[in-house]
């Protein structure tokens, strides 16, 4: 098992290779994390879903509608992909509903819609929460192979 610090220093190298871009990526992503984090643990259940924002929850069974893959759609995906990457290497255990959180503010700022869904599964005999972006009609996070009954779903709306 490699030491604390090594995995930190590889961390750091792979990092170091990215584009700049990539790199204020990584640090974004870093930040959105931690503030998802943070809202979800300081904010009691009752009062999560109203400090979430955006519109009022729907009942919607689908996503956005399919887009053909523009340049919109391939920065909502890098996103995701750049957000699911960073959550294995912070300190804390990001969670699906950090993870599209994050997500979803950081399409915020790129003026990119999206959706963002809760929804449970059962697993046995006991009931799984679990919380995916859509961004631009494609998933940016949380995407699984499990079938997920929606209970809510929080559209941002373009800018």
């Amino acid at each position: 098992m490699q030491s604390f610090w090594r995995r930190f220093s590889l961390r750091l190298r792979s990092v170091a290779r990215m584009s700049r871009s990539d790199r204020t990526l990584v640090a974004e992503s870093v930040v959105m994390l931690a503030a998802a984090r943070i809202l979800v643990k300081a904010t009691p259940r009752g009062q999560l879903i109203r400090r979430i924002g955006g519109a009022v929850p729907e009942t919607v069974e689908t996503g956005l509608s399919e887009v053909v893959m523009g340049t919109r759609a391939l920065d909502a995906v890098h996103v995701g992909k750049m957000v699911e990457r960073v959550s294995h290497f912070t300190w804390w255990r990001s969670m699906c509903l950090e993870k599209a959180l994050a997500g979803r503010w950081m399409l915020r700022r790129r003026g990119i819609a999206s959706v963002m869904y809760v929804g449970m599964a059962k697993q046995g005999q006991e009931f799984v929460a679990h919380a995916w972006l859509v961004g631009e009609g494609r998933t940016v996070t949380g995407g699984g192979l499990q079938k997920y009954s929606t209970l809510a779903a929080f559209r941002e709306l373009k800018f």
